[in-house]
């Protein structure tokens, strides 16, 4: 695991048209499994957006690293964006 955290860490990720379509269902797949208790398997997720189970495994775990897994905003950090 930690070879593959430090491949995710190490490596850029550009987001363009060709990879939009990943990049929103890692959210997705994040965000579902962080605000509710019971959620679909990845294996669904993947499934759903024609994605193998692999690439969607990675890409969540690579949206997680990008994030410092960090998923809440601070009161604080949403007043900058509101200013």
């Amino acid at each position: 695991m930690s070879k593959l955290s430090g491949d995710a860490v190490n490596r850029s990720f550009v987001v363009h048209s060709f990879n939009i379509h990943r990049f929103v269902i890692a959210g997705v797949t994040v965000a579902s499994k962080f605000f509710n208790d019971v959620f679909y398997t990845n294996s669904r997720y993947a499934n759903v957006s024609g994605l193998p189970l692999a690439e969607l495994n990675q890409l969540e775990l690579q949206f997680l690293l990008l994030n410092d897994f960090r998923l809440v905003i601070s009161s604080a950090e949403m007043q900058r964006y509101a200013e």
